[in-house]
């Protein structure tokens, strides 16, 4: 079962374990100014690569608030230890008491997202779970590039690599739109979608709206409006819904991709409904480590979803 969540939530729960990003951008300690005191345990996972900017600075406040710091994470370190973190909650807390995890997800990059999505899906047959799922939307800044050449083009995750039915149906691409000029064309290009949907963000902070269109000018002028979705960001229980109703539309004549840009939340949406349907595979292009660090400032707008797993491990997507 999913539910959304607002700031008016935030300290209202008490939480067994909060995990969160170390990261570089002054946001990433947000969401923990308000929660961590509600956490048992705690635990900031660090990156093996950009510790500049704000990092230092998110270290020593993530530190003195009682968070174990694990630096220098790497891509193939991390699933191991986020496994090995959570598994030790659970063997402490009793299988009766259902387990409460929180997660900053606002620092996090997409295969991190998905890797925690995958996770706890998979624990949710062993005992009931909550885990819900905070993100703090950037203050508006007008975008500059931060991205450098593109190293990674591919699955966001091996779970959501995508195991189509009939390989030689033509293939649909869902879109997340951000503020990436041009991605979306670039990746319907590589990928020779034959359809294109995109799911355009509707943010809580408006100034947003006119530099994803700026962006994304090129493919809006290409699309009839059906293939324009709004969505609200502040909705995400109901996005997750419409990319399920748009999966099940196109999976009988495409192979469907979806390509989750835009705010990290809509990553967090596009994962969740596709482990619902393993057909559907889930891509990410990349400039990896190769990424222009940009110090983002958090805004005062928070937003979660709360994924509820009873033990049978099934869990509602509408």
């Amino acid at each position: 079962m999913l539910t959304n969540l607002t700031a008016a939530d935030l300290g209202e729960c008490d939480y067994h374990l909060f995990l969160c990003a170390v990261g570089y951008e002054s946001r990433a300690r947000a969401v923990a100014e308000r929660i961590a005191d509600r956490s048992s345990i705690r635990i900031g996972l660090g990156f093996n690569h950009n510790q500049v900017l704000a990092y230092d600075a998110n270290s020593v406040w993530f530190k003195q608030a009682g968070f174990e710091v694990l630096h220098g994470v790497s891509r193939l370190e991390f699933e191991a230890t986020l496994r090995e973190k959570v598994f030790a909650v659970l063997a402490g807390t009793p299988l009766e008491c259902p387990l409460r995890v929180a997660v900053d997800i606002s620092c996090f990059d997409r295969f991190r997202i998905a890797s925690l999505v995958d996770l706890f899906e998979r624990l949710s047959g062993e005992r009931e779970l909550s885990i819900d799922y905070w993100y703090n939307i950037a203050a508006f800044e007008r975008p500059r590039p931060t991205l450098g050449r593109n190293e990674v083009a591919g699955p966001v995750h091996r779970r959501y690599a995508g195991r189509f039915l009939d390989p030689g149906l033509p293939l649909a691409l869902i879109a997340g739109l951000g503020y990436e000029l041009g991605k979306v064309v670039g990746v319907t290009e590589y990928l020779q979608a034959s359809r294109v949907v995109a799911m355009f963000p509707v943010s809580p902070i408006s100034e947003y709206e006119p530099e994803v269109v700026a962006a994304n000018q090129t493919l809006l002028e290409d699309l009839q409006d059906r293939e324009i979705i709004r969505y609200l960001v502040d909705d995400p229980r109901k996005a997750v819904a419409t990319l399920d109703s748009l999966i099940r539309g196109l999976s009988n004549s495409h192979n469907v991709v979806l390509f989750p840009g835009g705010p990290k939340l809509f990553v967090l949406c596009s994962v969740i409904a596709a482990s619902a349907h393993p057909e559907v595979a889930v891509w990410r292009v990349s400039s990896d480590t190769n990424i222009r660090p940009k110090d983002v400032r958090p805004s005062q707008t928070f937003i979660g979803l709360r994924q509820s797993f009873a033990r049978t491990g099934t869990t509602a997507t509408g």
